[in-house]
């Protein structure tokens, strides 16, 4: 039956029901739901995870404070244990901080740079813990050069040998973790992350001298000691009564012998038996020709005029072969104050005439009491060269501690009284990165390297009555940010007020040279940061006469001190540190004596304070 409606007349089908808004609230709200417990969960896991990794570490704590005090006692086994225990937290910490959830956490802005921070702790840690603590606790029987004795004038080399590949490794590791660690950026983390990571990097360089210590014996020790052949050595004494930029005049020299372990003394002579010459005998460089004289080529108890050690050394070597023929291995340095210190190891040594030698008075009876006894030269020189044959002797027999023995030496290297220069090109690259290398003073971009040098000028023995002290400090005072460097110089003279007639004129001079007997002519050498420039030498506020010049890229500034008994002067000396943008200061002077007679700490240097570097106005 027909409608009557055509097919465009048609109603349309119906359309399929619309999904009503609250279904599509709802299921918004679901997947908003869902990716917020997601990203709770996520952040849960990262958070929980971090504070997992806090827990571990703070609980390895206690066991690397175990390692040093156990390895200090020599309780090995007790040392292993605290390096397993290290391990293990260090271990986990670093695999809680390092799961793919973590990783990806690490770009997420604000919380990655704290996130990839504590990750790169952990990461050191366990790799320290596990590189390089583990190994050397291994091998600290062996490797430890207070493990080291001397038995029949010999040392058994085998087991530093063995232990040299583990060393280094070591080494290598413990710098690649420091490397890795202060390359974290903290500028970015939060107050406890940033703080926790500088004291982490606080850590790592107090143990580097130590880790370094370690390393560098064992790469220098076996070799040195003639374990692939033997080795001549030059012990050169240096006398601080009268004093040269590295300690004191070169009195007398002793050639050592080393092979295989074996040490013994081959000869002695004193210093006025080598040589002059009337030209130098190698090349001396513009710089310290200037600054101190054709003296450090031609004569033996100059060469040391510079504080440049190695010059000195390869100097002093040249002579020795030049006069004796062979060849020179190395040459040693050291002073009354060291042989003190190894007397304390030692204890007393019997002399020849039957009078000992010992730790308290070693000083006074080398630097005083031999010139009040002998008035000839030729007597005081045979009368020290049986004090260091005897000392010699008695280290070489043996039957001392190990430890006592290192430390007092250890002491005496940090303290600049003990210097070694090699003539192998790779054992002295790995000495001059060492407090015994005597190398001029280093800066950094931060920190103004500055070298305070002192050389008598009276021609006598009166700097054991020589007080000296010495203080520098910076500040940015001009509008280029370029730092001002002050050094302020103080010597004092402390000999009693009747020195000039109650001392002998070997001690005083007896006004030989033009300087009152009684009185100290110092002739102080002051060099700034390299690359610097000297702006003012003054005394009092009045410029003081000084002669300037350079020495490898630093300025300096060399000028004469004189006082009479009781006198006291300070000089200032300015520089501007055009490579420093920060505002450190690091020190290096010449070790002295206290001035009144008393033996110094063989490990303290010479005193060094601070002081401020007021700015004026224009």
């Amino acid at each position: 039956m027909a409608t009557g409606l055509t097919r465009e007349e048609a109603p349309p089908l119906p359309a399929e029901p619309p999904v009503p808004a609250r279904r599509r609230r709802r299921l918004t709200t679901g997947i908003a739901v869902a990716l917020v417990l997601v990203v709770a969960g996520l952040v849960g896991w990262v958070a929980l995870r971090g504070y997992l990794a806090r827990q571990e570490l703070y609980a390895a704590l206690p066991a690397a404070h175990g390692i040093q005090s156990a390895i200090v006692s020599g309780d090995l086994a007790a040392a292993r244990s605290s390096a397993d225990e290290l391990e293990k937290h260090a271990s986990a910490a670093a695999a809680l901080t390092d799961d793919p959830i973590w990783r990806a956490a690490e770009i997420v802005p604000w919380a990655g740079p704290n996130l990839a921070a504590v990750r790169t702790a952990a990461a050191t840690t366990q790799q320290v813990a596990s590189r390089v603590i583990a190994p050397l606790v291994d091998v600290a029987g062996s490797a430890d050069p207070r493990k080291l004795s001397i038995v029949g004038g010999k040392v058994d080399l085998a087991p530093l040998v063995a232990a040299q590949p583990v060393v280094a490794k070591a080494q290598t590791a413990f710098h690649a973790a420091s490397k890795s660690l202060a390359a974290v950026d903290t500028s970015a983390t939060i107050h406890p992350v940033g703080s926790a990571v500088d004291r982490l990097r606080e850590l790592f360089a107090e143990v580097t001298p130590a880790v370094d210590a370690l390393g560098n014996s064992a790469k220098l020790l076996p070799a040195m000691l003639g374990a692939d052949g033997p080795r001549h050595y030059l012990l050169v004494a240096q006398n601080p009564a009268e004093l040269r930029a590295t300690g004191g005049l070169i009195g007398s020299v002793a050639l050592i012998a080393a092979d295989h372990g074996a040490v013994s003394l081959v000869a002695q002579q004193a210093g006025t038996s080598i040589g002059p010459w009337t030209e130098s005998v190698a090349p001396i460089p513009d710089g310290p020709t200037g600054l101190f004289g054709q003296l450090i080529g031609t004569y033996i108890q100059d060469v040391n005029l510079t504080p440049d050690f190695p010059l000195a050394a390869s100097t002093a070597s040249r002579m020795w072969t030049l006069t004796n023929g062979g060849s020179v291995d190395g040459v040693i340095t050291m002073d009354p104050v060291v042989l003190a210190a190894l007397l304390r190891a030692t204890g007393p040594v019997e002399l020849a005439g039957g009078e000992s030698i010992t730790a308290d008075n070693a000083v006074s009876l080398l630097l005083s009491q031999v010139y009040q006894r002998y008035p000839d030269p030729a007597q005081q020189d045979a009368f020290f060269a049986s004090a260091a044959a005897a000392v010699f002797q008695r280290v070489a027999r043996g039957g001392i501690d190990g430890s006592a023995l290192i430390s007092a030496l250890a002491a005496a290297g940090s303290s600049h009284r003990l210097l070694i220069w090699s003539a192998h090109p790779d054992e002295q690259a790995v000495l001059s990165s060492t407090s015994l290398a005597g190398g001029l003073p280093t800066s950094t971009a931060s920190t103004a390297g500055v070298g305070v040098y002192f050389n008598d000028s009276t021609g006598a023995k009166m700097d054991y009555y020589l007080d000296t002290s010495v203080a520098a400090g910076a500040a940015i005072c001009r509008a280029d940010g370029t730092p001002t460097t002050r050094v302020a110089v103080t010597l004092a003279n402390r000999a009693p007020a009747d020195a000039a007639t109650t001392l002998p004129d070997y001690v005083t001079g007896g006004g030989r040279f033009g300087i009152p007997p009684g009185s100290i002519q110092t002739r102080v050498a002051v060099y700034g940061p390299s690359g610097g420039l000297l702006a003012a030498t003054t005394s009092g506020g009045a410029t003081k006469s000084a002669i300037s010049g350079t020495d490898s890229g630093r300025p300096v500034s060399v000028f004469l001190v004189t006082l009479a008994p009781g006198e006291q002067k300070t000089v200032d000396v300015d520089f501007l540190a055009l490579k420093q943008t920060g505002t450190g200061v690091s020190v290096t002077t010449t070790p002295t004596l206290p001035g009144d007679g008393s033996t110094p700490d063989v490990g303290t240097e010479s005193a060094v304070g601070s002081i401020a570097v007021g700015c004026t106005s224009p």
